[in-house]
């Protein structure tokens, strides 16, 4: 047992000093925590407004939204609808990365899902994401919007079979060779 015949005022100040300080860290921690919450929103809100009020990317959602087709032939080569889409699937890209490496959380994911289904479920992106994953492929890169790509077929919005190189399903405007492509 504890002997409280040799406690001394002291041990008493240096007690009270303890439990100041640990609630003293308590308060910093949630505060911290506090602050890391609001910074996550802050960060989430500027993911949104890009989205929504960003005029070239509202222009790509606006095509595909309203199912428009707009991947064809005239399509690459500096057409406005591909400098559109490249920014509007560059962005995406960039927030499937953020889910994939967790600093996106699920909750938050939630919020931008209909954007990232909407884009991956329309026939002109899947096509688009198909030509540039093959020519990507047949010269040993990796696609530049492979994030997107992977989030698509992982959640089972783009169908896996549509995907491979020999589904028929979209029409080959890029230049890449079957026989260059392994696997």
């Amino acid at each position: 047992m504890f002997d409280f015949t040799s406690w001394t005022n002291d041990n008493t100040l240096s007690l009270i000093t303890i439990i100041l300080a640990a609630f003293g860290g308590l308060f910093a921690y949630l505060q911290w925590r506090k602050s890391v919450k609001l910074k996550r929103a802050e960060f989430l809100n500027q993911i949104i407004e890009k989205i929504r009020f960003d005029d070239e990317i509202s222009k790509a959602l606006y095509l595909i939204d309203y199912n428009q087709s707009w991947y064809d032939e005239n399509f690459h080569g500096g057409s406005e609808n591909e400098f559109l889409m490249d920014k509007l699937l560059s962005y995406l890209d960039y927030i499937c990365y953020l889910i994939e490496s967790h600093n996106i959380a699920k909750s938050e994911e939630k919020v931008l899902d209909y954007d990232i289904k909407r884009a991956c479920e329309n026939w002109s992106c899947q096509a688009y994401l198909w030509n540039l994953y093959w020519w990507a492929k047949s010269r040993q890169s990796t696609c530049s919007f492979q994030h997107l790509i992977d989030y698509g077929l992982s959640n089972n919005i783009i169908p896996e079979y549509n995907f491979t190189i020999d589904s028929g399903k979209y029409p080959k405007y890029l230049n890449f060779v079957n026989k260059n492509i392994c696997g």
